[in-house]
């Protein structure tokens, strides 16, 4: 807790763009809406200031909120290595390669991150695509925009002895 008027706020604490005082309306504002998110708690006013007390991230609504939407166990959320999760984003994308729209199968499978695991990609289910093994082996370790050229090449180049 703290007891502090809002002047000595603006006087000594807060800077505005130009480095002028801060507007004292705009001290209110953000302390109305710092109360309003439940991050500090406005207490009584009177000539020495206003009592504010400020809460710790545990106490405040918003924060525990997202901690509890956070898991816990990242292993939860690894879908590369765990052959179930693995099936999963198989199905999801209904056994088609996610660059050139092939099916896949059993043999030809794979799973590419699309924002790549050196530069921090993680095996979660939204950087994780089913891939068929020659457009994962073109991408490999490229982001999606860096391989586009090359993979698009590999498909004309594909369709193109098919025909």
């Amino acid at each position: 807790m703290v007891r502090i008027g809002k002047r000595t706020i603006v006087n000594n604490f807060v800077r505005g763009v130009r480095g002028n005082r801060a507007n004292f309306n705009h001290i209110s504002t953000v302390i109305k809406g710092l109360e309003a998110k439940g991050c500090i708690i406005v207490g009584d006013t009177n000539r020495d200031g206003t009592i504010y007390t400020i809460l710790i991230p545990e106490q405040i609504p918003i924060v525990v909120e997202k901690l509890e939407a956070t898991p816990n166990n990242l292993e939860d959320e690894n879908y590369f290595t765990n052959p179930e999760k693995r099936k999963e984003i198989f199905e999801r994308d209904k056994w088609q390669c996610f660059y050139c729209g092939e099916r896949v199968t059993e043999e030809n499978v794979t799973l590419d991150h699309l924002f790549p695991q050196f530069k921090g990609g993680k095996h979660t289910k939204d950087n994780l695509k089913t891939s068929c093994l020659i457009c994962n082996s073109i991408k490999s370790g490229k982001t999606y925009e860096e391989a586009a050229p090359f993979l698009l090449k590999s498909i004309l180049e594909r369709k193109a002895r098919i025909k």
